[in-house]
C-alpha cells in the first residue's frame, strides 16, 4: 500500500514537471485586433553596461551634445581694449519719445561713428553715451546705405574719442579663423557676447556678408566684430539673414562721411523758407537796436530721458543780428558742458528778432538749464 502512494505521488510529480515544459515551448498566441504593449528601452547605463558584455552591441551610437565655443584667452584682452570705443546710440522721434537704444563704435577722433541703419532710419534726435557715462550729442547722419544696413553719423566731442580701427584689407577676414562680436557694456556687461570662426564668406570679402559660427543675440544690431588683432573686420546689422557686413563697406561711406558737413536726422522737423520782404531805408541807429522778440530757450526733452537723469548747466552765446534784425549766426563762448543743452539754446537764440539798424551788431546772452 504504501509503495503505490509512493508511485502515484511521483507519477503526479512527473507529469507537472512535463506539462510545464511544454507551456514553455509553446506559448500561446497573441490575441489580434489590440495594440501590443510596447517594452520601454533599457537606461543608458543599462546599455552601455550590455554593450561590455556582448560585442554586437556599440556604445559609440550614444551621442553627446557638443560643449558651447568659446574663444581662445587672447580675445578677452581684446575684449577689454576695444570697450572704451563701443557706445550705446539712443534715438527719439519728433515729440522725443524714446524710439530704441543700440550699439555703434567710434572710428575717428573727431565722432565719427558706425551703427545699423535700421537703429537710426526714423529718428529725430539721438544721443550717444559712453561706457564712461559721458553723453554726447548726435548731430545726425552723414552718410548711409540701406541696401547693407550700414549708417555713419557724428557726436559731438571737444577732446577727441577712443576709437577703433577698420581691417586694411579683406585678407584680415578668413574663413576658420575666431572672431567676436563686443556689444556696448551698458547693455551686457560679460564680454565679448558671441564669438565664433568665420564658416562662410561671399566671392568678394568687401561686397558679400559672412557668418561666424557662433549664436549672435537679437540686440546685437550695431555691434563691431573684431578678430584676434583688434580690428574691425564686420559689423552686426539688424538684416540678420544676410549674415554679418565687412567692413570693407565702410570705406566709400567714410569718404562721404568725411565730406559732409553736418549731419541729418531722416524724422527731424523741415524749416519752411522764409521769404524776406524788401527792407526799407532806415535811419542809422545811435545805439544798438532793441531785441523785439526773444524766447527763453527750453529744457530739452532728450536730456530727460537719459539713462543718467537730466542734467544742468550754463553758458554763454554770442548772437550776431543782421541789419534786418534776424539772427545771422550763434556762437558759443562757453559752453554748458552738455551737447543737448548748447544745442538747445542755439536753437531758440536762432529764432530771436529785432528791430532793424544799419550794421550787424551783436549780444551777448548768458543761459542756465535746470531740469
Amino acid at each position: 500500500m504504501r509503495q503505490s502512494t509512493l508511485a502515484l505521488i511521483c507519477g503526479l510529480i512527473l507529469f507537472i514537471v512535463l506539462a510545464y515544459s511544454w507551456c514553455g515551448r509553446n506559448p500561446s498566441p497573441p490575441v489580434t485586433g489590440l495594440p501590443a504593449t510596447p517594452t520601454p528601452p533599457p537606461p543608458v547605463a543599462a546599455r552601455a553596461a550590455q554593450g561590455a558584455a556582448s560585442p554586437s552591441v556599440s556604445v559609440a551610437q550614444v551621442t553627446a551634445t557638443p560643449p558651447a565655443q568659446t574663444p581662445p584667452p587672447e580675445f578677452r584682452k581684446v575684449a577689454q581694449t576695444a570697450a572704451p570705443a563701443i557706445i550705446e546710440i539712443t534715438v527719439f522721434d519728433t515729440k522725443g519719445q524714446l524710439l530704441r537704444t543700440g550699439n555703434a563704435f567710434f572710428v575717428s577722433r573727431e565722432g565719427l561713428l558706425v551703427t545699423s541703419w535700421t537703429i537710426v532710419a526714423d529718428a529725430a534726435y539721438g544721443v550717444a553715451k559712453s561706457p564712461d557715462g559721458k553723453i554726447r550729442n548726435v548731430t545726425g547722419v552723414l552718410a548711409s546705405d540701406q541696401q547693407s544696413d550700414l549708417a555713419i553719423l557724428r557726436a559731438e566731442t571737444k577732446v577727441g574719442v577712443p576709437t577703433l580701427s577698420l581691417a586694411k584689407n579683406s585678407e584680415s577676414i578668413a574663413v576658420n579663423a575666431w572672431a567676436v562680436v563686443i556689444g556696448s557694456s551698458l547693455q551686457h556687461k560679460e564680454q565679448p557676447i558671441a564669438a565664433g570662426t568665420i564658416t562662410s564668406l561671399g566671392a568678394d570679402p568687401k561686397k558679400d556678408g559672412f557668418q561666424i559660427s557662433g549664436s549672435i543675440p537679437n540686440d546685437a544690431a550695431g555691434a563691431p566684430v573684431v578678430d584676434a588683432e583688434g580690428e574691425v573686420v564686420g559689423i552686426v546689422t539688424s538684416a540678420a539673414k544676410d549674415g554679418l557686413r565687412p567692413s570693407g563697406q565702410l570705406d566709400p561711406l567714410l569718404t562721404q562721411a568725411r565730406s559732409a558737413r553736418t549731419g541729418r536726422w531722416a524724422a527731424a522737423p523741415v524749416e519752411s523758407p522764409t521769404v524776406s520782404p524788401t527792407p526799407t531805408p532806415t535811419p542809422k541807429f545811435a545805439r544798438n537796436p532793441r531785441v523785439l522778440y526773444n524766447p527763453a530757450p527750453r529744457y530739452p526733452y532728450q536730456a530727460r530721458l537719459l539713462r543718467s537723469g537730466p542734467t544742468t548747466g550754463s553758458g554763454k552765446f554770442r548772437v550776431t543780428f543782421d541789419a534786418n534784425g534776424q539772427v545771422k549766426n550763434v556762437q558759443t563762448i562757453e559752453s554748458t558742458g552738455q551737447g543737448l543743452l548748447d544745442s538747445a539754446a542755439i536753437d531758440a537764440l536762432r529764432l530771436w528778432r529785432a528791430e532793424p539798424g544799419a550794421d550787424e551788431w551783436t549780444v551777448m546772452v548768458p543761459v542756465t538749464f535746470q531740469p
